[in-house]
């Protein structure tokens, strides 16, 4: 009995955790890229971790028209 409350608090918290993440990483992209938060907020997690991704490889490669490319569909 004792064991299930704990598991089940236990996965509150992680989902809480993962959510506030989620978030951080959506108004990083706002505040860095100017991009909608509503249009981020309808990406899967996976989707925005590889969106996160895709941005940092074009940064690195210095290829700003890619760069605007990919994020011109997430502008207001």
């Amino acid at each position: 009995m004792i064991a299930a409350f704990f598991s089940s608090v236990a996965l509150v918290v992680y989902l809480i955790v993962r959510r506030l993440l989620s978030g951080l990483g959506i108004r990083s992209l706002v505040d860095n890229y100017g991009l909608d938060s509503h249009k981020l907020k309808n990406l899967k997690p996976a989707e925005l971790k590889a969106l996160n991704k895709q941005i940092q490889q074009l940064r690195k490669q210095n290829n700003a028209f890619g760069l605007e490319d990919l994020l011109r569909k997430f502008r207001p």
